[in-house]
């Protein structure tokens, strides 16, 4: 997977994460996840344009994502909850562990996992660190989408 490295702004591939993914940005979007969107909106009592595009993640056997948090570092407009939504269930292991509270999630296909990153003065919640268990059968296929504290551009993704 690639993500954005904090102190470059360059995207590199995450040695913590060794899954597969794509976003959903504002091109690849249809009313089917338009509707998605406005789902996870109303869900977490959100507006829809705070959210991030849709990320489509797939963690083969083997794949995990390590020990992370969602909260970014020195971002002004920070992503307060995220919803991971379980695309399927027939899989072993890849289960989603928070490790400060000692709970593990096993996906379920239609489930989902809604979790805040901030505490009420806006700092990051570091007991919210969560970690994509290696799967150990199968194929996971899990759909993040990133809830912002104000609304976010989309578009301003495509420029880095």
């Amino acid at each position: 997977s690639i993500v954005v490295d904090p102190n470059t702004g360059v995207q590199r591939p995450d040695p913590i994460r060794t899954s597969a993914g794509t976003v959903l940005g504002p091109i690849q979007q249809d009313l089917v996840i338009h509707a998605v969107n406005m789902r996870i909106a109303a869900l977490t009592q959100s507006r829809q344009d705070q959210g991030e595009p849709l990320a489509i993640l797939r963690y083969s056997a083997g794949q995990q994502y390590r020990e992370h948090h969602d909260g970014l570092p020195n971002e002004n407009n920070q992503r307060i909850m995220t919803l991971i939504t379980y695309l399927n269930d027939d899989y072993e292991g890849g289960a989603t562990y928070f490790p400060e509270i000692e709970k593990s999630v096993q996906g379920k296909r239609g489930g989902a996992v809604l979790f805040g990153n901030v505490l009420p003065d806006g700092c990051v919640d570091y007991s919210s660190r969560h970690a994509g268990m290696p799967v150990t059968r199968g194929t996971k296929w899990a759909c993040t989408r990133w809830i912002r504290q104000n609304t976010f551009d989309p578009w301003g993704m495509l420029s880095t």
